[in-house]
């Protein structure tokens, strides 16, 4: 599990990173465990979280905007009002995670479970590349 104090670290320099410094780097996270921690309101923009164990964390308001989390445990992971816009959630496991009012234009949701997720029903279809018929 990755030391809190080191997350912290990361994250910081990511931040730089997101502000154009020069000696900053975006964070890349791959297979590391999270232990549920709270990365609620972050702005974890382009941030790497490929094949990450994100189980049980708190990415309440945070913003994964062109995020990859390909791979991605995300189960029961809360998402409210997060922004995952363009990210890449593709082969997921979203069990059980929460993503009420989480914006989710243009995700890649190719191959993800979301069994148990709460969305709501037209979220769901915009996620997994449904088309709804119009009303006639």
């Amino acid at each position: 599990m990755i030391a809190p104090a080191t997350l912290e670290a990361i994250l910081a320099d990511h931040a730089r990173w997101l502000m154009g410094a020069a000696d900053a780097k975006r964070a890349k996270l791959d297979h590391k465990q999270f232990g549920g921690a709270d990365l609620s309101g972050c702005d974890l923009r382009n941030i790497s979280l490929r094949e990450a164990d994100l189980s049980g964390c708190n990415l309440a308001g945070a913003n994964l905007a062109a995020a990859n989390l390909s791979g991605a445990n995300l189960r029961g992971v809360d998402f409210t009002g997060a922004n995952l816009q363009e990210a890449d959630l593709s082969n997921t496991d979203l069990r059980d995670a929460i993503l009420t009012g989480a914006n989710i234009d243009g995700a890649d949701a190719w191959r993800c479970n979301v069994l148990g997720t709460v969305i709501s029903p037209g979220d769901l279809h915009r996620l997994m590349g449904c088309v709804m018929p119009k009303a006639r």
